[in-house]
């Protein structure tokens, strides 16, 4: 088992590593291999902390309870594809088409082989076996397609997630940060 958690506050905190790390210690019962934190400041800046251990460990040994930011999106992982290494923990930040996003994903993608095949292709860095990041690079691929004629970024996000979605061969839940709006978008 793993988890998930996001959390969008109105305003920066300087205590949101804090509240990050008390969140991602919840899930430990849970079981886990690695955990991580992407954590978002004012404007597009984006801190990404993540390796193999505890939540217990890890958030204070790569400083998350440290960081402050508006945004947070953070995973305690049970290893379904990939390797238990620091490539494969999540969140996972993208930049690929559509420039920055980042997210994570609980659950399992059936398909993240033939995924990460055909995002390569497409032209994408995928830099770890893990099937959250292929959930990120799909949702991305689609963005980028929809933000080229929309009007309206997060409507275009909403198609693109619908479009990944169906792509997906996937029982899961998902969080995806655009850090330029700044929205966290939830799939189940």
């Amino acid at each position: 088992m793993c988890g998930v958690l996001g959390l969008v506050s109105a305003q920066p905190r300087d205590d949101l590593g804090e509240i990050a790390g008390s969140l991602l210690e919840a899930l430990q019962y849970r079981g886990y291999d690695s955990t991580g934190a992407a954590i978002q400041g004012e404007g597009e800046d984006v801190t990404l902390l993540k390796d193999v251990g505890a939540p217990s460990e890890v958030i204070h040994r790569l400083g998350i309870v440290k960081q402050a930011g508006q945004i947070f999106c953070g995973q305690v992982r049970w290893a379904t594809f990939g390797a238990v290494d620091q490539a494969n923990a999540q969140p996972h930040v993208v930049r690929c088409k559509a420039g920055l996003l980042y997210g994570a994903h609980n659950g399992n993608v059936t398909n993240t082989d033939a995924l990460k095949s055909w995002l390569t292709a497409e032209g994408h860095e995928v830099k770890s076996d893990n099937d959250g990041e292929m959930v990120v690079h799909t949702i991305e691929h689609f963005f980028a397609e929809e933000v080229e004629s929309a009007a309206d970024r997060g409507a275009a996000m909403r198609r693109a997630i619908v479009r990944a979605s169906e792509r997906l061969a996937a029982s899961s839940a998902a969080l995806l940060v655009d850090p330029i709006t700044p929205v966290l978008y939830a799939d189940t």
